[in-house]
């Protein structure tokens, strides 16, 4: 009960602050729009009070720990439009409820953390699998955005001009990150440091090799049409190739995904139907060894399996 009571309180205050957030938020919007587009050496030394929470105490925490920035650039690649501290927020909420939800339905005390633990985990789930679907659209847009911008210079558009017809014609998602380098650009942000920022939010392998191209070309000369030109026939073979593996090894990642989701389910299902027969695990010091041991095993197949599909392209 006491869980429970907290996981009340706990969610009116997120509520409440939420609301209140989102009052405040008409007359900080010109800040906070320009603190996103200011540069990244500025940056530091730039409050990010208007971007990560508005509390101080709690922007300088996140600040100290580098949580905000890393939390923000993980938001931003998947697109979520969140401030890292409503993300905390998120989890926190999403925690304490899992862990009420087993200790009701278990009631065992031992069920809570491994609970409140998938609960919190559940959030960042989401946020990296929007992320990389996101990120798979993007790397299937870019070969014909860089054919769309070196058509551009070819008719003797600038790059600045060139991105903004991208931004104008292609697709979500890569519209928007070019619309928002754009809106850097506009701001007085150099056509360098706008493509470095658009890289570290993108994080796509495919678009630093055209980024850093595209800087070597500006640094040493040259036909950048031309150079954008191989770099799209680079990236069109890239995706083809990474496509074709992800074929072959369909039924080996569907077969992973069968085999580390057997042992949680049949787990659930022995709490709630055998109770008797599962305690074992739960009430006594070798079951509970025995509990942790599957776990780290299962965990670590979890790894080598990563490890055996990751074929770098």
């Amino acid at each position: 009960m006491w869980l429970i009571a907290v996981l009340v309180f706990v969610c009116s205050l997120w509520l409440a602050g939420l609301a209140l957030s989102r009052i405040m938020t008409p007359r900080l919007v010109a800040t906070e729009r320009l603190t996103g587009f200011v540069k990244p050496m500025a940056r530091a030394a730039t409050p990010a009070a208007a971007r990560w929470s508005g509390i101080p105490s709690v922007d300088r925490a996140m600040e100290r720990s580098n949580l905000g920035q890393n939390l923000e650039r993980l938001l931003d690649g998947a697109d979520a439009p969140l401030k890292p501290f409503e993300f905390i927020q998120i989890v926190a909420v999403c925690g304490l409820l899992a862990g009420a939800i087993g200790l009701a339905a278990s009631h065992e005390a031992l069920i809570v953390l491994p609970a409140a633990c998938l609960g919190a985990g559940a959030p960042f789930l989401w946020v990296f699998i929007k992320r990389s679907r996101r990120l798979d659209a993007f790397n299937r847009q870019l070969p014909d955005a860089l054919q769309a911008l070196a058509g551009a210079l070819r008719v003797g558009l600038g790059l600045s001009q060139g991105m903004t017809m991208v931004a104008e014609e292609q697709p979500y998602p890569i519209s928007a990150e070019f619309r928002r380098a754009q809106r850097e650009m506009n701001l007085g942000l150099g056509i360098d440091d706008v493509l470095q920022n658009m890289a570290a939010r993108v994080r796509s392998e495919n678009f630093d090799l055209a980024v850093a191209g595209i800087l070597i070309n500006r640094q040493v000369g040259g036909n950048l049409a031309e150079l954008l030109d191989q770099v799209t026939a680079t990236i069109r073979e890239r995706v083809r190739l990474k496509n074709f593996i992800k074929v072959l090894t369909a039924q080996q990642r569907m077969s992973a995904i069968v085999i580390l989701l057997v042992p949680p389910v049949l787990m659930v299902i022995l709490l709630v139907g055998l109770r008797e027969y599962s305690s074992f695990l739960l009430a006594t010091l070798l079951g509970r060894v025995l509990l942790i041991i599957s776990v780290c095993m299962q965990l670590l197949g979890m790894f080598f399996i990563r490890r055996i599909m990751a074929i770098e392209v």
